[in-house]
């Protein structure tokens, strides 16, 4: 998500040095990647109102 401060070659350097030191460590990685574009015009409205 947005982070004040950074951007995304900072946000994708820390996730490539995490998952290398993971991978050092022996330890099993797994990610997630979700793109949730236009979500907010696709869900209804009331829902979120209430």
């Amino acid at each position: 998500g947005f982070q004040p401060g950074r951007n995304t070659t900072q946000a994708l350097v820390s996730v490539v040095d995490r998952i290398s030191r993971a991978f050092e460590q022996g330890e099993v990685t797994i990610g997630v990647m979700l793109d949730f574009q236009k979500t907010f015009d696709t869900i209804q409205h009331k829902i979120i109102l209430q």
